[in-house]
């Protein structure tokens, strides 16, 4: 056998390394690297500093260079070899480099495709992009599906927008700009005099629990309409200014369905003023729909279809547009704005960058290096992080409330365990980057917690720890939603069937007890009346006849009739007394329109009017028997109630009742009402509340918080886990 020549192994762990020795082996060596030559390139200024975006019009990707890394990058122009480029750069500069850098560059070049290949690279290239295909589906797969956010390519507009563009261009001239932010000002007064009727509704709109289909469908629908005109917008002032848009989908965020715009071909517009369009265009257009749906809702006859479907309209894109899409603590237009304007893009990443990096350094003490930046650029990024932190803190908070309010209604008994499992899944990102962190924290600081002179250190955490968690510290706190009423309550009842002759009182009138409300009259109680008047006095006339005549008899007779009928006519009296309705307690008048009822005919047990004890407001609480345990009465009780909001009300438990069940429904068509539930699983807890100045009206809607004795947390783990092993395992 011929003595084998050496060759050269491409190895198969690197596919960068397959790719160099592959090209040297079959083709011409790369000893003169050059950019792509369709490679667009922009030269922008933001905030004194100098970047170069360079857009890859093959990928549709777009990537930002500083102008230190540019000055090494335009050299790759195809007429130096890499030592030429080494050379070339090291005289523009003060420190030279080595050739690793040049090298450096160029793969990451290649990898991000801004290169030129040769047919073996393609081809290679192919290879690679599949098989990455391939890893990033195992990474999904091992990530798991987000089903709170689902993307749906579903056209490429350019075409359609360069043909259609010249249709809508006059939406975007200075008078109807003019026209459109006038009719917002009218718009927004017309919010400010309707404001708590509009927000109530807004919310109302978007729940669904109990809702026919067809307003389901309904909202949906305009939802979707003002959707896709919202992304077409973007996509129009894109092409106004000579931009490209490629991309316009649709997405499930949290199971609503949104629309998207692929934008950001406005990077390479030189004028921010620009850019500000395009992000803003959405939000203008919605303006401008609210304003027209503002006009037709006041315009429109009620009760109409148009009348209501404008009206919808102006609440979808009225608050919804105002809380979601310009606020910029969240990554939607008003930020994309925000950035666009501060020309700071990245300003989300970064500002949460610095935060990340300022805590593990001066907090943690870990050996982190944070990045050199400008004083005026570190402060906006302090300000933006701390206050979206902070909104990112409440909207995971409000998450986890809706999460835990729809488990412990549907699943009591797996709440807790469907609870941390779907905050997991959820979070689970950030739950890996605390870990990460942890996991750094520990191995920075393993020797120092293993030092002698930390165990005093470790002992005083391990018994702070156990204090936290053995000792009574925190109240388990009952909330819900409820309506005040009087804490005591009369209904004044019809005594016979009559005619309500004349009411005495109006509507939250305050009356003592014995006082008068209502006239009632009674023809037969007249009839009987005058009747037993007439006997009395017939009977008293022959009584008086039989006294004079000396007959014995005859008056023994005559003074028993007149004894009856003297008995008969005071029972009218008390009769015709009894019409007259009066307060057994002093309280306030609960009727609404009270005098309206004048003339109307009543049968006799008949509630009339109602009249409570306002001094003394009562709340009726339900609570579920899983809970019935931390329940006790005489436990403090705290409300807010929405009429007078600036102010808590305090009051306790005065009673907890039995096992209740909701009424049954109204028969209809002649079907019989279903019956109540046999085994209900709901309690009633009456909070009352003193009211001596009458401040809490009858009616009012409160929030009430239960507050139950003292626990300790590692107590209150423990029962919780326990009643639920308990319920599985019975």
């Amino acid at each position: 056998m011929s003595a084998s020549r050496p060759r050269t192994l491409v190895a198969a762990a690197s596919r960068e390394e397959a790719a160099r020795a592959l090209a040297e082996r079959h083709g011409p060596p790369d000893e003169r690297p050059a950019l792509r030559k369709d490679l667009r390139v922009r030269r922008q200024v933001q905030m004194g500093d100098v970047n170069f975006i360079v857009k890859n019009p093959e990928t549709m990707k777009y990537f930002m260079f500083r102008e230190a890394e540019w000055q090494l990058i335009q050299l790759f122009d195809g007429s130096r070899t890499r030592q030429q480029i080494l050379d070339d750069y090291n005289r523009r500069i003060r420190n030279p480099v080595s050739i690793n850098l040049v090298l450096s560059y160029e793969e990451s070049l290649r990898r991000m495709e801004l290169l030129e290949q040769s047919v073996v690279e393609r081809s290679l290239a192919l290879l690679d992009m599949s098989s990455d295909f391939k890893r990033r589906k195992a990474e999904q797969k091992s990530e798991g599906f987000n089903i709170f956010f689902i993307m749906f390519h579903l056209i490429d507009p350019d075409r359609f927008l360069t043909k259609t563009v010249r249709y809508v261009r006059w939406i975007w001239t200075p008078p109807v700009v003019a026209v459109v932010l006038a009719a917002s000002l009218w718009t927004v007064s017309v919010f400010v005099q309707n404001g708590q009727q509009i927000w109530a509704e807004t919310l109302q709109l978007y729940k669904f629990v109990g809702k026919p289909l067809v307003d389901i469908l309904q909202f949906f629908s305009i939802l979707c309409i003002i959707g896709a005109i919202h992304e077409f917008a973007h996509g129009y002032v894109v092409k106004i200014y000579g931009g490209e848009v490629h991309d316009i989908g649709m997405a499930l965020f949290y199971f609503t369905p949104v629309f998207y715009c692929e934008t950001s071909d406005s990077f390479m517009f030189p004028n921010k003023w620009h850019k500000l369009w395009v992000t803003v265009a959405g939000i203008y257009v919605e303006a401008a729909i609210c304003s027209a749906a503002t006009i037709l809702w006041v315009a429109s006859y009620p009760d109409t279809l148009l009348h209501a479907l404008a009206y919808k309209t102006m609440l979808l894109t009225g608050f919804a547009t105002v809380f979601f899409n310009i606020n910029p603590l969240i990554k939607v237009d008003g930020y994309n704005a925000l950035a666009s304007f501060l020309e700071m893009p990245g300003m989300r990443e970064g500002s949460f960058r610095l935060i990340a990096q300022s805590f593990q350094k001066y907090v943690l003490r870990l050996p982190i290096e944070i990045p050199p930046m400008a004083p005026r650029k570190k402060l906006v990024y302090w300000i933006y992080g701390t206050l979206s932190v902070i909104y990112t803190a409440m909207i995971m908070r409000l998450i986890a409330g809706w999460v835990a309010n729809f488990y412990n209604k549907f699943f009591p008994d797996f709440a807790v365990v469907l609870i941390l499992l779907t905050l997991y899944y959820i979070f689970r990102k950030r739950v890996r980057q605390l870990t990460r962190i942890g996991t750094l924290l520990y191995l920075d600081k393993k020797e120092l917690i293993m030092s002698p002179r930390s165990r005093t250190f470790l002992l005083a955490t391990a018994i702070a720890i156990g204090a936290i968690l053995l000792l009574p510290w925190s109240h388990r706190t009952l909330r819900a939603d409820a309506i005040l009423r009087p804490a005591a309550k009369v209904v004044l009842a019809a005594p016979e069937d009559a005619v309500i002759e004349q009411v005495l009182i109006h509507e939250g009138d305050s009356i003592r007890t014995g006082q008068p409300v209502a006239r009632l009259s009674s023809a037969s109680a007249e009839e009987e009346e005058q009747r037993l008047s007439v006997e009395r006095e017939r009977f008293a006339k022959q009584l008086n006849v039989a006294r004079d005549a000396s007959d014995a008899a005859s008056t023994y007779q005559a003074s028993q009739r007149a004894a009856s009928a003297e008995v008969g006519w005071r029972s009218s009296e008390a009769r015709s007394g009894s019409l007259v309705l009066k307060s057994p307690i002093d309280g306030r008048v609960l009727t609404h329109r009270p005098e309206d009822l004048s003339g109307r005919f009543v049968v006799k047990g008949t509630g009339v009017l109602e009249v409570g004890d306002t001094r003394r407001m009562a709340a009726d609480v339900e609570v579920s028997e899983r809970l019935l345990s931390f329940l006790q009465v005489g436990a403090p009780v705290t409300a807010l109630v929405r009429s007078s909001p600036t102010a808590t009300q305090r009051g306790s438990v005065e009673r907890i009742s039995a096992a209740t069940a909701g009424a049954p429904g109204t028969a209809r068509e002649g079907n019989d009402p279903q019956g109540p539930s046999a085994v209900p699983d709901r309690f009633v807890a009456v909070a009352v509340f003193d009211n001596p100045n009458g401040t809490l009206l009858p009616g009012a809607a409160a929030r009430v918080k239960i507050r139950a004795n003292r626990e300790a947390y590692a107590l209150r783990a423990g029962r919780v886990f326990w009643r639920w092993l308990r319920t599985v395992i019975w």
